[in-house]
């Protein structure tokens, strides 16, 4: 997993310190990374014609051209860049929303700003494996490309699997509730019964006196007796690490 990522800050020393910190911070988790600086907008976004940045660090406050407005020519051109504001000025965190950012960084002491970067970099971590797919065998020796952050719920009948996708479709497949759960335990899913694999990005709350687990779209679906702990601690972990 390759990750190309922009620094843009008229702040040479913080640029330096982001970007050093970024690729070490990186490197222990063992993914590689390809870090380019920019210390103005227009010279960022001349690159970006070249490079498409996956991951952008933009501070709000620079002459020329701000993070806000740089911050929307990029998401012009891609919707899913992942912005992170970094600014001393925190009364700009609820004006940056209209951006849609993907994280606020506040910049303070070498300690302070180290934690927020790890905080990120986890975070980025899970952002990039929801662009990851996996093939499904289909019938008649069909497949099919599925990117893993459209399966909601996967259902075990007898020999076969019931993909639900984000999209309403469902995809019948013969395979066992274990492979799926081997292929897919690198990601955000949880066994809530023998019979059912849930993506936990698609879980709105959990019912834990009636057994449930509800999906954001409202579909309640029953948690075994022996899974319940399970999920109900794995639920609380991904909400912990969206936060």
């Amino acid at each position: 997993m390759i990750l190309n990522i922009a620094i843009c800050d008229d702040d040479m020393a913080m640029l330096s310190v982001i970007s050093n910190q970024l690729e070490k911070i990186f490197l222990a988790k063992g993914i590689g990374v390809k870090i380019e600086t920019f210390s103005e907008g227009k010279a960022l976004l001349e690159q970006y014609k070249k490079v498409p940045f996956q991951v952008v660090f933009l501070d709000i406050s620079m002459p020329d051209m701000n993070g806000f407005q740089a911050a929307a020519k990029l998401k012009a051109k891609n919707k899913e860049v992942a912005i992170i504001f970094v600014t001393s000025m925190e009364e700009l965190v609820y004006e940056s929303f209209d951006y849609q950012p993907f994280h606020f960084i506040r910049k303070g002491k070498s300690e302070s700003l180290n934690e927020q970067l790890k905080h990120v970099v986890e975070k980025l971590i899970v952002y990039k494996k929801s662009y990851d797919k996996i093939e499904i065998a289909l019938p008649y020796g069909n497949t099919e490309q599925i990117a893993i952050s459209s399966i909601v719920i996967i259902q075990s009948e007898k020999n076969y699997l019931e993909y639900e996708l984000s999209d309403g479709r469902s995809l019948r497949v013969r395979e066992s509730l274990n492979a799926a759960e081997e292929k897919l335990k690198e990601y955000k899913f949880i066994r809530i019964s023998n019979r059912a694999l849930v993506n936990l990005s698609y879980v709105g709350r959990i019912r834990e006196k009636e057994g449930e687990v509800v999906l954001k779209g409202g579909y309640a679906y029953s948690i075994s007796r022996n899974h319940k702990k399970t999920v109900i601690t794995a639920f609380m972990e991904y909400l912990r690490s969206m936060k």
